[in-house]
């Protein structure tokens, strides 16, 4: 390498562009090969999300949410440097390459941290699994069978003053329950080793809320950070779902589908009574646009107690959603996940499938 292109080009700019063409190479390969994805995914993968979740667990507050908050001082940063260096020729183009160099690097973490375990073995597969049709029967035994069983839980669940459930523990305890539930899982079904860290919740949980975000898990910090504004029983099922992508099930229906077997198979009365509620709702949703005379019939049986939780939780969407803010983050977020290989936003809604499979389809 010549010396002017020496001058130009740094060291960091080299190992970037070095570790994206071999984790661009490797997400290549597990393209075309699950089987190779599963062991990337469970090693190479998980220890990356291992050691990014590690950091973010010195702090006890959101440490993605304050770099969230630092990123206008960042962006000042960059833009003094840029006007700085912008008079001569060869430092500008240093300045260019060493910012599209840490472009790189952030993406390369995102190829290897998520972009891995969207190629991976379907869960169902995993669990040996037969696929189940979707039909006006199943839906309506297993709807049916989630309002029985929200009913039953209900009366036993703890609930503050107005009526509307808590599950009384603190984010470190519920992770551990998630986690400790994880272990026992882990034990039946081919699942990946892997890293728990404390859930999180984020202060300005009102700016999720606007944006129409319940919780996000992102590598960088490896923190599974949840938005404290929803009501317990929505809040405990998404920490389970956000900590199941820290276990590398990235694809949005799994963490779903991950979320209902670690909160169904909890000991904790509250735990189960989230799950089942959560599992309720999307069973409903798919029941109305099949049937809904039978969809009526059912959720006319609701209890009194859970049309509070879920009142509560409307409450929220209510107060902060149809904004332009969170129809840019929908948008967003559909983009992603269609180019990760989810199926966009409405891959939420296929974790139906997955528990049919799983209650009918056992082998």
């Amino acid at each position: 390498m010549s010396k002017k292109l020496k001058a130009i080009v740094s060291p960091f700019a080299m190992i970037s562009l070095s570790l994206f063409i071999i984790i661009g190479t490797i997400h290549m390969a597990t393209d075309l090969s699950a089987e190779l994805a599963d062991l990337i995914n469970g090693s190479i993968s998980q220890g990356f999300r291992r050691l990014m979740a590690s950091i973010g667990e010195i702090f006890p507050f959101s440490l993605f949410e304050l770099l969230i908050a630092c990123l206008p001082i960042i962006l000042f940063f960059v833009i003094y440097r840029a006007v700085k260096v912008f008079p001569d020729s060869e430092r500008r183009l240093r300045f260019v390459i060493n910012l599209a160099a840490v472009i790189l690097l952030i993406y390369s973490g995102h190829l290897l941290a998520l972009g891995v375990g969207h190629n991976t073995t379907s869960i169902s597969t995993k669990m040996e699994l037969s696929e189940v049709e979707v039909t006006r029967d199943n839906l309506i035994e297993t709807l049916t069978s989630l309002r029985d069983e929200v009913n039953s839980l209900a009366d036993e669940v703890p609930r503050d003053e107005n009526g509307v459930f808590t599950h009384g523990y603190t984010y470190a305890q519920l992770s551990k329950e998630y986690s400790d539930a994880y272990i026992e899982l882990a034990k039946l079904y081919d699942f990946p080793e892997g890293y728990y860290s404390t859930a999180k919740g984020v202060m300005v949980s009102e700016v999720m809320s606007y944006l129409g975000i319940g919780g996000i898990y992102t590598y960088v910090t490896g923190e599974a950070n949840i938005n404290t504004n929803y009501p317990d029983y929505v809040t405990t099922f998404t920490v389970a779902h956000e900590m199941s992508h820290q276990r590398g099930f990235m694809r949005e229906n799994e963490a779903n589908f991950m979320a209902y077997l670690l909160t169904s198979t909890s000991d904790d009365a509250g735990i189960r009574y989230s799950g089942a509620l959560n599992m309720y709702s999307y069973f409903a949703s798919a029941l109305y646009k099949t049937d809904r005379d039978a969809y009526y019939e059912i959720v006319s049986g609701l209890s009194d107690l859970a049309r509070t939780d879920i009142r509560a939780s409307n409450a929220v969407t209510e107060k902060y959603g149809d904004t332009i803010f969170e129809e840019i983050s929908d948008f967003i977020n559909d983009f992603y996940l269609t180019s990760s290989g989810s199926g966009g936003i409405i891959s939420y809604s296929r974790v139906v499938q997955l528990v049919l499979a799983y209650r009918y389809g056992s082998d």
